[in-house]
């Protein structure tokens, strides 16, 4: 006698198809916001130097004539990344680029470099501050670096760069 031949073909299921695919959803659901976190923490680290720089040159200003109000910028030795706003920054002290909605050096005269982040649409903020050592405004953030931040993701980014509560504002985290 011959032996029957098994002709049925074997496959997955259905059923083992959405099993698999609900377990890489979840796993991508997970997964995602880390991803999105850890984006997010690279462009902070990778303008806190540019930021810096701009900090460290402002006080080299005021050292030399007296106050941050620079008359010419090109006394200060510290520009944006040329690949920023295509290079048109304003009078080299405001710059933007796809990531950062805005970033200042020398504001309100005092020295303060900053870069602003929308984290949403719906108006969640999160902005790096660099203060100068003898900022008369900010006498508790003085030489640090700050992270503010308005709505709820906004606090997330903050947490999430390893900030500390500043006492008495809700707002602010010290980086370092």
């Amino acid at each position: 006698m011959e032996k029957e031949k098994n002709n049925s073909k074997r496959g997955f299921t259905l059923l083992e198809l959405l099993v698999v695919i609900l377990i890489i959803g979840i796993l991508a659901a997970i997964a995602f916001p880390k991803y999105q976190m850890a984006v997010t923490k690279a462009k902070v680290a990778s303008v806190l130097p540019i930021m810096r720089r701009w900090k460290d040159a402002l006080q080299e200003y005021k050292l030399k004539y007296g106050d941050y109000q620079v008359e010419d910028y090109s006394a200060v030795d510290a520009n944006w990344p040329s690949d920023w706003s295509d290079g048109h920054c304003g009078n080299n002290t405001e710059c933007y680029t796809d990531y950062w909605y805005s970033c200042m050096a020398n504001e309100e005269e005092q020295g303060e470099v900053y870069c602003q982040r929308y984290v949403n649409d719906v108006g969640d903020t999160f902005v790096i501050n660099i203060y100068q050592p003898d900022d008369p405004d900010e006498e508790n953030f003085r030489n640090k670096v700050i992270c503010t931040a308005d709505g709820n993701e906004g606090h997330k980014v903050c947490k999430a760069l390893g900030g500390r509560p500043i006492d008495g504002d809700d707002s602010a985290y010290e980086l370092y």
